[in-house]
């Protein structure tokens, strides 16, 4: 059985410096390359048609993340970049706060919201790794067809 094929170009990982360190910690296991967006700029300046998907966290910018989203969305060139919301620190959201962000984030478009230690909480540290680094190869591969 061969390997997923691997985007060509770097998944971009727009959040604070804790939360990219910690989206590569999870994915070191993977071949994906990641490259660091830490503000609003950097992550407009990063992202374009071919990027094969955007992980934005929860702490991306001071709370940008719906800024990031909705900036991708009217664009037709990103619209259909696929974006996934990431909570990579900082502890576990509440239930009414995780389901909160993860309906707003569906309601502007993008393509869901993973809370890592609610994962890790759940499934154990290697599962929740194993189950992120396969959702984020489904939506990386899925951007290319």
């Amino acid at each position: 059985m061969s390997s997923p094929a691997v985007p060509a170009l770097p998944i971009v990982v727009a959040d604070s410096g804790p939360g990219v360190e910690l989206v590569r910690g999870t994915l070191a296991e993977t071949p994906f390359t990641l490259l660091a967006a830490e503000t609003l700029a950097q992550a407009k300046s990063a992202v374009s048609a071919d990027t094969p998907l955007v992980l934005c966290g929860c702490h991306f910018d001071d709370g940008r993340l719906y800024d990031l989203l909705r900036y991708m969305k009217a664009r037709p060139a990103l619209n259909s970049v696929p974006f996934l919301a990431v909570r990579a620190h900082a502890g576990e959201l509440d239930d009414a706060m995780y389901e909160s962000v993860k309906i707003a984030t569906s309601a502007l478009g993008g393509n869901g919201f993973i809370d890592l230690f609610r994962w890790r909480r759940l499934y154990g540290q290697a599962e929740a790794a194993r189950q992120f680094a396969q959702q984020v190869g489904t939506l990386a591969r899925h951007a290319r067809d």
